[in-house]
């Protein structure tokens, strides 16, 4: 019988995270060797409230630490044992005026209880990522600003749902897109709108902001994960749902929304060829459709001819909306097209250009 293959997990950052502090604080082992602290972005550092000596310990550790480690390194305050508030013999004050001299995020937790050991994980790893430092000459991928613009303008969706304003109760509306509603939650098109204004009406406006920047920009707000584990149970009796988000599993939905044919509401013909594109993707990636379909007048318009472009051009373009990618070409002459493309489409950013001039320097080194 064949193993089962595991399916290989992609992600955006690894975080390096070291647990540090008295050897009876409620962790299993000290980490005291100068090799462990080799690349680590963020270290909670623990003591043990019951137990003073473990916090007069705390200042020879942040020396340890400066030394052996950069800058940027992130450092939480972790009073554990919290439970045990009988044996107290470290005042929870004084681990926040300890913490708030070395200007660091200061917590009092308990393992046994777990008291806040979801929250100091959220917390270190969204400083962490603040300050991470990432090489500038890395391609980045850009599609999620494309996409937080989209969720701000209301001309384009296709419904609103009201929920409560967290400034003055008052009741306010957020667009919604179904198409990407529809294509993150996996749910009937029927369903989209009674089932989430019967959800998402009975909260917050920062509630609800939370879930549906999770679903556009298939990135999680990791100070606010908590909120999304309550949403998680709520959503999973109306649809297939997996919280487990990132930028690449969020262009494998619209690698699929690409090939799908029904929701398709707009058509490109290039050289006699029809390519069936949806609206919305066309607006979220470039400029020239967002202005084209914000001022005619004609709602109804569904066609766009081009005569002056090789199809395989925009075939590739088109690929590039969905995907944030482009497919392999034999034609160079394509890639020449598809960087002129970048103007004329004005799309939001040149990650295009990037992409191709890396295929190109790849093409040279083989040669």
């Amino acid at each position: 019988m064949e193993k089962e293959k595991e399916e290989k997990e992609e992600f955006d950052f690894v975080l390096n995270f070291l647990l540090v502090g008295y050897y009876n604080a409620g962790i299993k082992t000290i980490l005291s060797k100068y090799s462990y602290y080799r690349g680590a972005v963020g270290i909670m550092l623990v003591y043990d409230i019951t137990n003073e000596n473990s916090f007069e310990n705390i200042g020879n550790w942040i020396q340890e630490i400066k030394q052996n480690t950069n800058e940027n390194v992130q450092i939480i305050l972790i009073g554990n044992k919290c439970d045990l508030e009988e044996k107290r013999q470290v005042s929870q004050e004084e681990g926040k005026e300890f913490a708030d001299e070395y200007q660091i995020p200061f917590y009092e937790v308990s393992t046994k209880d777990n008291i806040n050991i979801d929250n100091i994980f959220f917390h270190l790893t969204e400083i962490s990522l603040e300050n991470l430092d990432v090489d500038e000459n890395q391609i980045k991928y850009t599609i999620q600003d494309d996409f937080k613009q989209l969720f701000e303008r209301k001309e384009f969706c296709d419904f609103e749902i009201e929920c409560k304003d967290d400034q003055n109760e008052s009741q306010i509306k957020i667009p919604i897109h179904k198409l990407i509603i529809q294509n993150r939650l996996k749910i009937n098109e029927n369903q989209i709108e009674n089932e989430l204004y019967s959800i998402l009406s009975q909260n917050s406006q920062k509630e609800v902001d939370i879930l549906l920047k999770w679903i556009y920009f298939g990135k999680v707000l990791y100070s606010n994960s908590l909120i999304l584990k309550e949403w998680k149970n709520k959503l999973s009796n109306i649809c297939k749902i997996e919280f487990k988000r990132g930028i690449k599993s969020f262009l494998k939905d619209l690698e699929i929304l690409m090939n799908s044919k029904e929701t398709k509401d707009f058509q490109i013909i290039s050289n006699n060829q029809i390519i069936k594109v949806h609206k919305l993707i066309l607006i979220t990636r470039s400029e020239l459709y967002r202005g084209m379909f914000n001022v005619s007048e004609d709602k109804s318009n569904s066609v766009h001819e081009y005569s002056n472009k090789k199809t395989k051009t925009i075939q590739s373009l088109i690929h590039f909306f969905y995907t944030d990618n482009i497919p392999k070409i034999e034609n160079k002459t394509i890639y020449e097209e598809l960087k002129e493309c970048v103007d004329y489409f004005q799309l939001n950013s040149e990650r295009l250009i990037k992409i191709i001039q890396k295929i190109e320097e790849k093409e040279e080194q083989n040669f």
